[in-house]
């Protein structure tokens, strides 16, 4: 089955509300952020976790949070013409997202992108507040997924030993998630 975000119920992880505990994404650090540490993140202000349901089952969710990068001037002259002085940008930051073990297949993780990547333009449209990119620290396993889904690598924050290379999506320029 495929899913399209609008079958999605995207809401905000209330850690009294919902109960998380039999969520399995089939990674063990991805659970385990979820059900012990999304909540602190939360009080914290250091990120936000969002649930995303699907006939009233928790089928996914998606942690975001306020970042920038620093592009390198090759980088920076591929996008802008302009602000060469310019060294960091303003971006939404994936810090996790993660899909129920009997969900993946369905297009939910892509669907979380674009939803990501709609925050970011509420964000810019909505609170007046500039928000070109988004970003994440891929895991290995799915740097692939995300090159599909128009991710590049950051060379700043790349290097041979980082085991989660910093990968980016511009919001203007990057191929439509589709």
């Amino acid at each position: 089955m495929s899913v399209s975000l609008v079958n999605l119920q995207i809401v905000s992880f209330d850690p009294k509300a919902h109960n998380v505990s039999g969520f399995d994404c089939g990674d063990s650090d991805l659970n385990d952020f979820l059900k012990n540490d999304a909540a602190r993140y939360q009080d914290h202000h250091l990120s936000r976790t969002r649930l995303a349901f699907l006939d009233g089952i928790i089928v996914g969710y998606i942690t975001c949070l306020a970042d920038a990068i620093i592009l390198k001037s090759g980088e920076k002259r591929q996008l802008f013409d302009f602000h060469q002085s310019v060294y960091s940008f303003a971006a939404l930051k994936i810090g996790r997202i993660g899909v129920q073990k009997e969900s993946q297949g369905d297009h939910i993780g892509t669907q979380l992108l674009k939803y990501a990547i709609s925050l970011a333009i509420r964000i810019n449209q909505e609170l007046h507040v500039g928000c070109r990119f988004i970003t994440l620290d891929a895991y290995p396993k799915s740097i692939g997924w995300y090159k599909k889904h128009g991710f590049v690598f950051n060379k700043q924050y790349t290097t041979p030993e980082k085991t989660h290379p910093s990968m980016r999506y511009d919001i203007l320029k990057s191929p439509t998630i589709s």
